[in-house]
């Protein structure tokens, strides 16, 4: 996926006077709907911007400009335990994505691609902000909604599936681009939606949550008791009280949390859990695959 989103990036300097521009959140989205149009006429006359960053974590103040963006991964940088090669590129591609949908044209048509989470319905208000004075017809395909349209599978919409959209493949995103029925945001929707974005922009929260079609600032600490639990479930299907990887850990919390935020957001508040002495561990607590947890005897009842 990621090589895909590279692969965009050099297409997209190729490209002159395309009459659409579809912005995605998150490189799997990104890599997955270059594939699905990699052998359609889509591939040479549409663009691609993607924000390949998890918007429902993290500080987000300022973010449409250079300093908000600069202060939000000084924050990753210190508080993930990630490759800060990786976070540096995650950073020039979100510059670049912002100045490229500042840029966009009056003539194209503006498709921005979102689903039933706090990531992908934060990107929405603040690419609506970014496009607050433009003429553009705007659209937004939900892939949430497009899916339960196409297809009946009660129990997956009682599950939150698709959470996003980077969980649909390439055939499905493009079923749905060619199919659904797409009408632009109305005046009244865009200036709502827009407005929320600026306000969200102004706030220094660091956790946003998506609940009954509505996206909340949320305490940071919101989610932590959903990786205690998890933990209690791990160590009874041990059958012993013993230390797990905390990968192990962290892919359980992250394959069954409702909310999306990532694996890498997950291992920050699993950290922070250490700290408070909620759980044990051995190892360097530098990386997720360096070392093991296991919750203190006494919370395991």
């Amino acid at each position: 996926m990621k090589k895909s989103s590279i692969q965009i990036s050099r297409n997209e300097e190729k490209k002159e006077h395309l009459q659409t521009v579809h912005i995605v959140f998150g490189d799997s989205t990104a890599g997955s709907l270059k594939f699905a149009f990699r052998k359609t006429i889509y591939a040479k006359t549409e663009e691609i911007i993607v924000l390949p960053d998890i918007l429902s974590v993290g500080p987000i103040e300022s973010l449409q400009t250079k300093e908000g963006i600069e202060n939000r991964f000084q924050w990753f940088k210190e508080n993930y335990r990630d490759d800060f090669k990786t976070v540096e590129e995650y950073k020039q591609g979100m510059l670049k994505a912002i100045e490229k949908i500042i840029a966009i044209p009056p003539y194209q048509k503006v498709i921005i691609w979102t689903c039933e989470n706090a990531a992908e319905q934060t990107g929405l208000r603040i690419v609506l902000y970014l496009l607050q004075n433009k003429v553009n017809n705007v659209f937004e395909l939900n892939t949430f909604t497009a899916f339960h349209e196409f297809f009946t599978y009660p129990l997956l919409e009682e599950e939150q599936f698709p959470r996003s959209s980077g969980e649909l493949t390439p055939e499905k995103l493009l079923q749905f681009y060619e199919q659904f029925e797409l009408r632009p945001l109305n005046f009244a929707k865009r200036n709502a939606l827009s407005d929320e974005g600026q306000n969200l922009m102004l706030i220094g929260n660091h956790l946003r949550t998506w609940e009954h079609g509505e996206l909340r600032d949320s305490n940071i600490e919101r989610g932590d008791d959903f990786i205690i639990l998890c933990a209690k479930k791990l160590h009874k299907e041990q059958g012993t009280y013993d230390y797990m990887k905390s990968a192990r850990l962290i892919g359980e919390v992250v394959g069954h949390m409702q909310q999306y935020t990532g694996d890498v957001w997950i291992e920050y508040r699993l950290r922070n859990l250490i700290s408070k002495e909620i759980f044990e561990y051995r190892g360097d607590l530098s990386a997720m695959r360096l070392y093991e947890v296991k919750l203190k005897k006494e919370l395991l009842h």
